[in-house]
Order: C-alpha cells, then structure tokens, then sequence
C-alpha cells in the first residue's frame, strides 16, 4: 500500500547526535547503531526514553536482526536515537543509520537497499516513480517538526531580523547579493561567507522550494555540504557567516559557540520570529518549519515482521520523546494516533496484527 505525497496534508549521556557531529565530512557511509557496550550505548539511563518504550526490554524475546537505515542527515539523529533504545532494549538487534541526505537516501531506499528512510521532506514524484520501477511498496511516519534555523555569527551586531523577500534575494539563482550592503544599504559593505546545505538533502530541497520558490533553483557560489554541522561550524568560526541548517543541530553548539538564529519573517503575520517550540508548534515559525518523517519497506515488512514492525511500533511509542532529546519538536497527538493507524495497515497488508509483534502498543 504505497502512500502518495498526496495523502500528507496536515501535519543524557552521549547521544547518537554526538557521534553525528563527530562524524564529519560527505564521506559518511554509515552509522552503526549497535553502541550498546560503549558510552553512547547507555544514552536510556538518562531518563529520556532510554527504558525500552516498547515493553519487554531484556533481550530475552528472541527479537533479532539488522534494520537498515538510510537517509536524512538531519532526521539521523532521531532515528539512531530510536534505533540505540531499541537496540538497548532488545540486545540482539542492530539499527545501522547511514545519514547520507534525504535525496541520495530515497535513491537507496528506492532501489530495496534499506529497510527504513529518514526524510526531512515528504517523497517527490521522480522518487515514487524509481520505487515503482523497483517495486517498493512503502509507508510513512511522522516522528517529529523541525525548524530549519537562519543562523549568523553571534559578533555580528547589525542583522537583527531578516525578511523573506531579502532571503530570496540572497539565494535565488544567479543573486547579485555578494556583501550585507546589498541586502540592506546601512549594512556593512563585506562580503558574506554563505553557508547550507547541498542538494542531496532534503532541507536544500525544503528551503529552495518555500524561500526561493522552485526546488533545487539556487545559487552556485556558496559552500555546500551534506553535515549540517559543518554550517553551523563554519558560521561559528567566522563574523561574516551566514547560512542555513537543521535547528538540532544549532541547539547542540549554540550554548558553547558564536552563533544564533535569526529572527525570520514569517507568511503567517508578518511578524518576526526565532525558531522557538512556541512559535514553531503555533504555526508562527512558517514557512521554515516542517514535519520529518520515517518510510519503512513494505517487503522488509512482509520477510521481518516482527523485527521491523516491532521497530516502526517502538519508533511511534517514544516518537515524541526521541524529537525532543535531539533537539527537535514533538509531532502532535494525532499524527501518533495516525501512525498507528497505518502500522495496522501495513501488517493487514502483510498478513499480521499488532497483536503477532514483540513490542506492544503504548
């Protein structure tokens, strides 16, 4: 039961972020989920969601197996985070989360190499075609809202706000923007240094359709890159910085570093607006906030069903704390309710119920 873009209308210890950031460079192949006998392991004694969330947590179910993971870079954490209680719950388990970009994800989960697809955008019509030719059947979960924060370098003491027209200006295709001047005339006469995402990325595809106006239509002169906390990075270390990124990744270096967001215009009121829980959960923080989402294969479905139904049910029971751990918002009450739902779905589709998995419903 393959779902269509369509049908989306509304909406501790060390961490697995950590190891994300550690993790720098588009030479990224993948990250292995099963940290259980190190300190990024232990992340569940924190309290926050580390005590199975989906019953059953003493490995002795007979629950096993490798869940691979591809996809966004930016929703990685949440999924690896999911992935480690799962893995401390159920020891003979493994979620392998490679965080290669929502684009060059979908191009592997399309092509039956993995099991699960982190997406910070919902799938485009080119992908769905490559996963029919494929014969991918797939759904969707929303695990969590982002908001993708403007960020500056904390001594710059002159961009105090920024509109949505000037960064069009500063992003469109072939931009004359080259110093602050050009966006506004009492700015200082400096050049920027652009920083943001690259074009495997579902944030790059998100930011380019709602600010620019048509998605993938960008300029060619800035630094791009798959990390996001290579943006952050680069705009920290310099006071001409500017760029774009995931939030989660701001707030983990925002206390310790140069850098803040900047106060964006948004379409709702015309107000100006950091991306804060409030204002993103209000509706305020619009157009750069969105909801994230995992896609699981229906075939892995049908040939694992416990492991990966288990897992798209333990992923939906602590959906809520896992967002908020790494940074990032809840997804509302009902788009839980909505996930399970379509867990249903998929294991009637299969042959299943919820009742023939390991982990139990919350």
């Amino acid at each position: 039961m393959t779902e269509q873009p369509s049908s989306v209308s509304s909406t501790s210890t060390a961490t697995r972020r950590h190891v994300l950031l550690g993790a720098a460079g588009a030479g990224v192949a993948g990250l292995a989920g099963c940290l259980g006998g190190d300190d990024e392991g232990n992340g569940g004694n924190d309290g926050n969601g580390g005590n199975g969330n989906g019953n059953g947590g003493n490995g002795s179910s007979g629950l096993s197996g490798t869940i691979d993971a591809s996809g966004s870079n930016t929703v990685a954490p949440i999924t690896a985070w999911a992935g480690e209680n799962f893995e401390e719950a159920y020891p003979d388990t493994l979620v392998d989360v490679a965080p290669e970009g929502t684009g060059a994800g979908f191009q592997e989960f399309c092509r039956q190499n993995s099991d699960v697809q982190s997406a910070s955008r919902m799938i485009t019509d080119d992908e769905v075609d490559l996963c029919s030719e494929n014969d991918v059947n797939y759904g969707f979960l929303e695990v969590g809202l982002d908001g993708l924060a403007v960020v500056k370098n904390s001594e710059n003491d002159w961009v105090e706000d920024i509109t949505l027209d000037e960064l069009k200006r500063v992003w469109e295709f072939e931009s004359d923007v080259q110093t602050w001047s050009d966006i506004r005339p009492e700015w200082p006469d400096r050049e920027i240094a652009l920083h943001a995402r690259d074009s495997a990325s579902g944030t790059f595809d998100y930011f380019t359709e709602n600010v620019i106006g048509e998605r993938g239509l960008i300029r060619d002169d800035y630094s791009a890159t798959s990390q996001t906390n290579e943006i952050m990075g680069a705009v920290a270390d310099n006071v001409d910085g500017f760029g774009w990124g995931g939030l989660g990744y701001l707030r983990e270096i925002e206390d310790d570093q140069p850098i803040e967001a900047v106060p964006v215009e948004s379409d709702a009121d015309g107000g100006f607006y950091l991306p804060t829980e409030q204002n993103i959960e209000d509706g305020l923080y619009s157009p750069l906030a969105r909801p994230l989402f995992a896609f699981f294969n229906i075939a892995s479905l049908e040939e694992r069903t416990d492991l990966i139904g288990s897992f798209a049910q333990f992923y939906t029971n602590g959906a809520q704390d896992y967002a908020r751990d790494q940074g990032f918002y809840a997804a509302p009450d009902a788009a839980t309710e909505e996930n399970n739902d379509k867990i249903d779905e998929w294991l009637e589709e299969v042959g299943a119920s919820i009742d023939d998995l390991t982990v139990e419903r919350e």
